[in-house]
């Protein structure tokens, strides 16, 4: 018979909890550790087999190798105990209490399981109160993790932790770090530069001399002309520094001179890139004319798609978005009746499934959608027989829809987008006419209002917004299938044409991913496309993305999600 090795779990639990209780009892206890006044009894091979600090201190020459009694520093007794309890039992209690205290105390004595434990507990903590402090403190104490998920965290949330005390005491260097950031996630330059002159502000009798070194991360280029005149050139501690103004002409150069903007390719030109933002293509009309369940995400970082779980049933004609890392998809046609059916897929849990959350008042297909101070508008569509002219807006702390004003005019195949603090729906299809026309509502006032109308009748185009300019691209006019793009400035009220496209592209759907307008499958007259294009303004080209989706199709919710 040959050997055979039997291992269990339970000898070296059944070791410690022996051990503790000699301890406990002073027993077999060679070394007493004495923190402010306190005496602690442990075992030193105990202590050097958890924590490199006393293996060091006992294994090499040091005075305290031979002590019977050692006397610790920066550590306070209650910490002592916490640790102590860790050393010989592998649990510890972290608290709001005591984690300051005990992740310092972890690091020095080098108890790394301590020190883990305190900075997932630090992590899960982490809020707009608190993360840049966080930040600070898990630098200071080499927790390069921790560091990680705080700094993401604060510029995951930056809006919201700008405006907290924490950020208005940063130092000079945190703060250039933060607002100098790449992967700031905000919809424009605004909040940043309200961020750096508000905490100039907070002291400005010795932070004023920073001014100019900060705003030069800001930017300004980016900044809509309104703003940059309106509350930028109004700004007091602007006016008053000649580097700032240096700024703050070179953004005004970049609106004037269309034809320089090439040559100024500085870092102040080029949109921040956000960090996780990705883009959703949901359901659709496919090959083979069939509807489409296929949901498939796209990585910038990774420049690749992958497929998210399948919708619940094959629909075209939908409406998607995304609010607080969760997809939203809204209506559409499932072959048999348009529908009033919301549905939701949660992408922050691991286990990721569509659940069923409030039905709208209305069935819709071909509705327009946008999101707005988090919570999302749907407007017009067709129900089967009529073309709505009614908002609606989903609340998603309640999971309530609420019936707003109506527009003018009933309209399938518009576009519905913010720009500012207004939401314009363009286009469409009433019934009878392709449409040229585009109304705009007030949220405040909750009443619509007309806008000049574009050059072109346009159903079925991608509609985004980039700096508060509208571009209205592709769609079908009545007779052909759209390559051609316009841009309309919500503060000259005034169309613009822009370069084509590279091919016509009608129901197709329009996004701004890291700052750039993209344009997201479509049908171009014979065929259905799975490509994306992608258009850069400072040229006024359109490129086509390398990358292509799994599923040709057009009549497809398109969104980014941005995960919280």
């Amino acid at each position: 018979m040959g050997d055979c090795q039997i291992f269990t779990d339970s000898h070296a639990k059944s070791i410690l909890s022996t051990m503790n209780n000699l301890r406990k009892t002073y027993t077999l206890c060679d070394v007493t550790l004495n923190v402010q006044g306190e005496k602690f009894p442990a075992h030193r091979i105990v202590l050097a087999a958890c924590s490199d600090y006393f293996c060091a201190m006992f294994t090499n020459e040091m005075w305290e190798k031979d002590q019977a009694e050692i006397t610790l520093h920066e550590i306070s007794a209650s910490v002592m105990e916490v640790l102590l309890d860790f050393v010989y039992t592998e649990t510890v209690n972290v608290s709001v209490e005591n984690v300051q205290e005990l992740l310092p105390a972890a690091c020095l004595l080098q108890l790394t399981g301590v020190r883990e434990a305190c900075c997932q507990f630090l992590e899960k903590q982490l809020d707009s109160t608190n993360c840049l402090g966080i930040k600070i403190f898990a630098e200071r104490h080499n927790c390069s993790n921790l560091w990680a998920a705080a700094d993401r965290y604060s510029v995951r949330h930056f809006q919201d932790v700008v405006t907290q005390e924490e950020f208005k005491s940063l130092p000079l260097d945190e703060v250039e770090a933060l607002v100098k950031s790449d992967h700031l996630q905000v919809n424009s330059e605004e909040p940043v530069f309200q961020a750096v002159v508000d905490w100039v502000k907070h002291d400005e009798k010795n932070r004023l001399v920073w001014l100019p070194r900060l705003l030069q991360f800001v930017r300004l280029p980016l900044l809509s002309a309104r703003y940059i005149t309106d509350i930028i050139d109004n700004e007091p501690l602007v006016r008053t520094s000649h580097a700032c103004r240096d700024l703050v002409d070179e953004a005004k150069r970049f609106h004037l001179r269309p034809d320089l903007r090439s040559q100024m390719t500085g870092p102040r030109t080029k949109a921040r890139i956000g960090t996780d933002d990705q883009l959703v293509v949901v359901g659709g009309f496919g090959s083979h004319q069939n509807l489409v369940d296929v949901v498939e995400k796209y990585d910038p970082k990774t420049h690749s798609w992958t497929r998210l779980p399948n919708l619940t049933r094959r629909r075209r004609y939908v409406s998607s978005a995304a609010l607080g890392g969760k997809l939203y998809v809204m209506g559409g046609y499932d072959g048999h009746s348009r529908l009033n059916l919301v549905e939701c897929l949660d992408l922050t849990q691991s286990q990721l499934a569509w659940n069923t959350i409030a039905p709208m008042h209305h069935r819709r297909g071909l509705a327009g959608v946008c999101v707005y101070k988090d919570h999302i508008y749907m407007c017009g569509g067709f129900d089967g027989h009529t073309r709505h002219t009614s908002l609606e807006r989903y609340d998603p702390s309640t999971d309530k829809w609420t019936m707003l004003s109506g527009m003018a005019i009933g309209r399938e195949g518009a576009g519905l987008v913010v720009a500012g603090d207004m939401i314009y729906c363009i286009g469409g299809y009433d019934g009878i006419n392709l449409l040229d026309s585009a109304e705009c509502f007030d949220p405040a006032t909750k009443q619509w209002s007309s806008i000049p109308c574009m050059s072109t009748q346009r159903s079925g185009a991608g509609v985004a917004v980039v700096n508060e300019v509208i571009y209205v691209c592709g769609g079908y006019d009545g007779s052909d299938h759209l390559s051609s793009v316009e841009c309309f400035n919500t503060q000259t009220n005034h169309w613009t044409s822009l370069q084509h496209m590279m091919v016509p592209r009608c129901y197709v759907g329009a996004c701004v991913l890291r700052g750039q307008l993209m344009v997201v499958a479509g049908y171009d007259g014979n065929t259905l496309l799975s490509t994306v294009e992608v258009y850069d303004p400072l040229r006024d080209v359109w490129e086509m993305l390398d990358d292509c989706m799994g599923t040709p199709r057009c009549d497809a919710g398109v969104c980014i999600v941005r995960m919280p």
